[in-house]
């Protein structure tokens, strides 16, 4: 019989880990390389996942990881943690017993004031209706096409190249028309060092608009997009008349036959002028462009006031038929006075606080 254990992951763990996952996915998932591995759960600036780990004869047959983060409210900083590479040995899920053995266990890993974690298909109906986990929001799907051969081509499988040429003049509109908007917003973005001080000001402006959000720092910001062996973003510096604004990261990522242009994250100030917003979108269009994409992608939380002033027009909503499946966000306290996951609603998170890129 499988038995189940929690424990810090450490290197001694990551063969098991690995091979399940070569197991389920061959050798072309990220989570099959060790080099990610080792970045993803033990080299984290918040310290090493918590291991649920459930083993028959020796043997990982099912797995969950709880990776630490940092949460901060308006009341206090909290200790939270993200719920990750999930996985069951294809005997051991013919039955949704060793998935709730999991599942219930990740809320026992020790230290942490809340824990939260997102679903597929199959995991939602077991999460939202089995054991009724709290969902106060969920992702929303935003981008901009830009190479309607490629958008073609991931629905019909062939890319027609003539449709990139007949679409070029369109693409140089957009080019043009961010210059224009940056130059009369006086937005400059910029591939410069941002300091912890100032990271630090504009958390303290986020929470004083009542807004939660999970810690950004340069330690943080160079594990997550400068050090990741996989899933490198550049992140960015934005500046409104000479003033610091927050800033974005932004990666490429080819997917079903798509190169898309992603915008990772961003922590703006709330109050970024109305014309600097759209001056940003369009610059992030502009980059996306130059580098030859298909189309940009994010992913926000669509109540977050940080996130909006990124996303909007020009950008569209991506109706949730898009996509694979849709992105809820479910909260679980577990030790803290706050007892009310409704409160986080408004929780400002990207794509940077999970692991999809």
């Amino acid at each position: 019989m499988a038995q189940i254990s929690i424990r810090t992951f450490t290197e001694q763990d990551l063969p098991g880990f690995l091979t399940l996952s070569q197991t389920e996915y061959g050798t072309s998932a990220s989570t099959t390389d060790a080099t990610h591995i080792r970045w993803k759960h033990l080299n984290s600036p918040f310290g090493a996942s918590t291991y649920i780990c459930l083993e028959e004869e020796g043997k990982v047959v099912g797995r969950a990881l709880v990776q630490p983060r940092q949460l901060c409210t308006t009341s206090k900083v909290l200790a939270a943690a993200s719920v990750m590479d999930l996985l069951i040995d294809r005997a051991h899920r013919t039955t949704p017993g060793n998935f709730m053995q999991i599942t219930k266990a990740t809320g026992k890993a020790t230290g942490f004031d809340l824990i939260y974690h997102t679903s597929n298909e199959k995991t939602f109906p077991l999460y939202s209706k089995l054991l009724r986990f709290p969902n106060p929001f969920s992702l929303r799907a935003y981008g901009f096409p830009l190479r309607i051969a490629g958008v073609l081509a991931s629905r019909i499988g062939r890319r027609l190249a003539l449709l990139d040429l007949l679409t070029a003049p369109w693409r140089g509109l957009l080019t043009l028309s961010s210059v224009i908007a940056s130059t009369i917003a006086r937005l400059d973005v910029t591939h410069s060092p941002i300091s912890d001080d100032e990271l630090a000001t504009l958390s303290s402006k986020c929470l004083h608009h009542a807004e939660s959000h999970l810690s950004r720092t340069n330690t943080f910001l160079k594990w997550r997009f400068a050090d990741a062996p996989q899933w490198p973003a550049t992140v960015y510096r934005v500046t409104h008349n000479g003033k610091f604004q927050g800033y974005v990261a932004t990666r490429r990522v080819e997917l079903d036959g798509m190169v898309h242009w992603v915008l990772m994250d961003m922590f703006l100030d709330v109050d970024i002028p109305f014309t600097a917003r759209i001056a940003l979108r369009l610059w992030l269009i502009r980059q996306a462009a130059a580098a030859g994409a298909d189309a940009l992608f994010t992913m926000i939380n669509p109540s977050s006031a940080v996130a909006r002033t990124a996303v909007g027009f020009p950008l569209i909503a991506i109706p949730e038929r898009m996509l694979p499946h849709t992105t809820p966000i479910f909260v679980r306290v577990l030790n803290t006075d706050d007892k009310i996951p409704e409160s986080y609603t408004s929780l400002h998170l990207t794509l940077a606080d999970l692991d999809y890129f």
